[in-house]
């Protein structure tokens, strides 16, 4: 079978990350893979007019959708179906981004009044145009992966048919070793500190800081490691919240905000953490949350939102906490610290999940998504659901 893959490639990307290990994946089955890279920069139409036409190379096209590599939301800067109008073979959207449900900032200022009002545009208001981009986005599809079943059950309420979506989460990744955490720790004066953890970009759902606060409210001996930077100079105002929160709850000696972090610098900032901690406040899927519990190093701790009571529910381990409470916070991070046996079993947990669910697992399920488009299109179905 030859697949034709629309992702972001080789930039610093979860959906870039996805891709990769799906496409090493599926290579390692037998199949051949086509990659159409996108580099998350501003491109114009016609460059999607040949990009669409490039994904008829193989025998299915699959589409990475992400909104933002389409151009973003507003209508005359979209162009989606300038790339999907083009493509003449069966067609496989995974779609990694939802507008469903409220966005709930842990942050103040006017950004984020900002931000949930463009959410609430995007969810509902906006009419047509709101149904187009939440539902004909994928419905043109002749099958559509989500990495959950919340993200099922939304496309599910927006009218899309359930026989043409398939839940696949993402597949833990295969890691080095976490070693090297004992000369970090030195370095920053924290050798005899217990290190909290928060991997990942900084970003407005990410709650950070929630992490902060349930900070301030622990012993001084635990110290918090903000391992990542900014994505988009857009979320510049995120990252002066989280510095002036530092300033304000007199936490400068005890947090560190690294920056954005190579690939080969992960294993070892993980190895200095005693706990990992996932404050999000909104999420569709992390694949940071993934690779934590891929190094086996360290206990997970996750905000109790939809996507990650649903990875608990798959695996014993990830311990939850209430959704921007930092207290909740504070108290499940002091529990696990302190219950040795808790601690052993979440490591066990996570060691159970990375050999259930590989890379290779998932792309044998995309595999039979492949097969059904490919049957579908045959068939001249596309399977598009009644107007809602």
């Amino acid at each position: 079978m030859k697949v034709s893959l629309f992702s972001s490639w080789q930039v610093p990307c979860g959906i870039a990350e996805h891709a990769h290990h799906l496409v090493a994946a599926l290579q390692a089955l037998g199949e051949q893979v086509s990659v159409v890279p996108f580099d998350r920069r501003p491109h114009p139409r016609t460059d999607y007019v040949n990009w669409g036409r490039m994904m008829n190379a193989g025998d299915v096209a699959h589409i990475q959708h992400e909104y933002t590599f389409f151009g973003y939301l507003l209508p005359w800067r979209n162009y989606y179906h300038a790339f999907t109008s083009q493509i003449r073979k069966p067609l496989v959207i995974t779609k990694h981004v939802s507008f469903d449900g409220p966005l709930i900032l842990a942050d103040r200022g006017y950004m984020r009044l900002v931000r949930q009002i463009k959410w609430s545009l995007y969810n509902r208001w906006l009419g047509p145009y709101a149904t187009y981009l939440n539902k004909g986005t994928f419905d043109i599809a002749q099958q559509i992966i989500v990495l959950n079943e919340a993200r099922k059950e939304q496309l599910i309420a927006r009218g899309i048919r359930p026989e043409k979506i398939s839940v696949i989460p993402p597949g833990v990744p295969d890691v080095l070793p976490a070693v090297g955490g004992e000369p970090l720790r030195a370095q920053w004066g924290w050798r005899d500190k217990c290190i909290i953890g928060v991997f990942g970009f900084i970003t407005p759902a990410k709650g950070h800081t929630v992490a902060l606060d349930a900070l301030a409210r622990l012993p001084d001996e635990y110290t918090l490691l903000i391992a990542g930077g900014l994505r988009h100079e857009a979320d510049r105002d995120i990252l002066d919240v989280i510095q002036q929160r530092i300033i304000q709850l007199d936490l400068s000696q005890r947090v560190r905000i690294t920056g954005f972090l190579d690939e080969a610098d992960i294993p070892a900032h993980i190895s200095a953490c005693d706990i990992l901690v996932y404050p999000y406040t909104h999420a569709d899927f992390s694949t940071s949350v993934v690779l934590g519990l891929a190094y086996q190093s360290a206990p997970v701790i996750a905000s109790d939102v939809a996507t990650h009571r649903e990875l608990a529910e798959r695996c014993r381990a990830v311990a939850l906490f209430r959704s921007a409470d930092p207290v909740d916070l504070a108290r499940t991070i002091q529990d696990i610290m302190y219950d040795e046996a808790h601690r052993l079993s979440l490591l066990r947990g996570a060691k159970q999940f990375a050999q259930e669910n590989s890379w290779l697992v998932v792309a044998r399920k995309t595999r039979d998504v492949y097969v059904r488009a490919m049957n579908a299109f045959s068939q001249g179905r596309c399977l598009v659901s009644d107007s809602v």
